[in-house]
Order: C-alpha cells, then sequence, then structure tokens
C-alpha cells in the first residue's frame, strides 16, 4: 500500500494533536469539522504510515532538576559514526539527541546536566569520540516549535 502525503485536512490534524495529543476525538471532530470515524481512521492512517510516530510529555529539563542545557558537537577522528550514536545514547542518560551532521562538525549532541560540574565530567566522557566545541543553551524563550505543512517554494 503506497504511504500517502498529509493532505489539507491531516495538516489540520497533525497541527492540533501537536499542540495537544490528549484532546478527545470527539473535542478535535467539532473543532476541525470532520466526522468524528473520518478523524480516526486519518490518524490511524498516519500511524500506520509513521508520519505521527508517537505520543510524549515534553518535559521541562531545568524545572526537572537540570538547570544546564547544552548542545556539544563532535568532530570524530576516524571512529565508526553508528557506534558513536549508540554509545554516546547508551553510555550517557543525560544525552537527550545525537544528530549526525553535515559541516565542521559530525555530530550534535543535546544534553541536559544539573551543574557545571556535572557538566565538565560529561564533557570529559564525550570527549572520547572526539575534538568538542560545547554551547551552552541559554533560557528558552518560546515554545517547542511546530511541524507546519511544506511551502511551495522558498518565496511563497
Amino acid at each position: 500500500m503506497e504511504k500517502k502525503l498529509p493532505d489539507a485536512t491531516d495538516w489540520r490534524i497533525l497541527d492540533e494533536l501537536q499542540r495537544n495529543a490528549r484532546v478527545p476525538f470527539g473535542e478535535m471532530s467539532a473543532k476541525l469539522g470532520v466526522g468524528e470515524a473520518e478523524l480516526e481512521a486519518r490518524v490511524k492512517r498516519m500511524e500506520a504510515d509513521g508520519i505521527i510516530t508517537g505520543y510524549r510529555a515534553d518535559v521541562d529539563p531545568r524545572k526537572a532538576g537540570y538547570g544546564i542545557s547544552a548542545i556539544i558537537s563532535v568532530s570524530t577522528e576516524g571512529k565508526t559514526r553508528d557506534q558513536i550514536i549508540n554509545d554516546a545514547l547508551a553510555e550517557n542518560p543525560e544525552v537527550t539527541a545525537c544528530w549526525s551532521v553535515t559541516g565542521a562538525s559530525d555530530f550534535l549532541i543535546e544534553a541536559h546536566a544539573p551543574s557545571l560540574e556535572f557538566l565538565e565530567e560529561l564533557l570529559n566522557e564525550l570527549a572520547k569520540y572526539g575534538r568538542l566545541t560545547t554551547s551552552i543553551v541559554l533560557p528558552r524563550y518560546g515554545k517547542r516549535r511546530i511541524i507546519l505543512p511544506p511551502r511551495e517554494s522558498m518565496t511563497d
């Protein structure tokens, strides 16, 4: 079965779910003007197609005891790239994301620490993967970005 890209109605559903995944289908159905059965079928299809990959609670790291957040760029030194991602995520619960990227660095790692001293220990641990450059994330002033429908072109 061919996977279908989201249409305008799917994008409205995705927008609602990204803002509040706990909204009851009946309430969302009324708000969007889509029948509840159709809404449920569309959500199930988007889940099956991998467009919707899960539901989760967003946790504020600072309020959960992690006063420092950092983005750490890693330039590897000939190590196996997949192994670095697996090791960094498995061995360090403070690492919440790891991306393989293009450019001057090979990886970007998102990590959270309760103190500068702890961050220093974490950086010493991560240094085994390569050369590090660390940026401390300042308190964020906006909400997590919602994925919106793509524009037709960059001039839209």
